[in-house]
């Protein structure tokens, strides 16, 4: 397409390699504040459950406290009743204090089968306190560590980026100054799949074949690109340039 050099399969192979690999790191490096953001989330999650588990327990405590309130008031309306009983009038006065009666005995039935339910309940939960402060013990410590190990990967991720960077802008220099502005088009409008790699005679990008000529000057060292996709090509190995028909 235009000028040669001898080094040029090797100088795209190697920038689209690098161009890749960027992407990559660049991909992972900023999913880390996504990482993050669902680690203090489950850390949250862990302090609320902490709270609940105590917060519960005050709540029982104070609904036994007042469930023991109304059945001392409920034992009171009883016997109010059953001496009211005794000092019934008539028989219309007799059965209506009885009905206040029966009633009085099912709210304080109801109500200490309720207090035993929520002692129970409390009973449970203040024995499970241990497994709650470990559990919250344990949410901390992968925190603390997940923190730790994350700082690592991201400096050892932006390390690497600044390398394979500073390895990219290495081998672009390579490129002859006609050849340049080609191929920064090529990668502003298709970014790290501005290269493609032919094998055998095959682009890999849209699978398209090209001709012997094409892949002799490739081997050639020649800037060529697809006349389907337009990517600039590479052989994907270096093969010698001695070769036939048949290759």
């Amino acid at each position: 397409m235009t000028s040669s050099t001898p080094n040029i399969t090797t100088t795209l192979r190697e920038c689209h390699r690098l161009r890749k690999h960027l992407r990559d790191l660049k991909s992972e490096i900023d999913l880390g504040p996504r990482v993050q953001k669902v680690q203090e989330q489950t850390l949250a999650n862990a302090k609320q459950a902490h709270a609940t588990a105590f917060d519960t327990i005050q709540k029982l405590k104070l609904q036994i406290r007042d469930e023991e309130g109304n059945l001392k008031q409920f034992n009171t309306q009883l016997a109010k009743y059953e001496k009211q009983l005794n000092d019934a009038g008539s028989p219309k006065e007799y059965e209506a204090k009885q009905s206040e009666i029966r009633q009085a005995k099912e709210k304080i039935a109801t109500t200490e089968e309720l207090i035993l339910t929520l002692m129970g309940d409390l009973e449970e939960r203040t024995n499970d306190i241990p497994n709650v402060e470990k559990t919250w013990a344990t949410a901390q410590a992968d925190f603390t560590s997940q923190q730790a190990e994350g700082k690592e990967r991201l400096d050892r991720l932006k390390a690497e980026y600044q390398l394979a960077q500073a390895e990219l802008t290495k081998q672009e220099a390579n490129f002859p100054a006609n050849m340049k502005p080609m191929y920064d088009r090529l990668i502003k409008a298709y970014g790290p799949d501005g290269m493609a790699g032919v094998e055998g005679r095959v682009c890999q990008q849209c699978r398209t074949g090209i001709g012997e000529q094409q892949r002799n000057d490739l081997i050639a060292g020649k800037y060529l690109c697809c006349s389907s996709c337009h990517r600039a090509l590479y052989l994907t190995t270096n093969p010698t340039p001695a070769h036939t028909a048949d290759d």
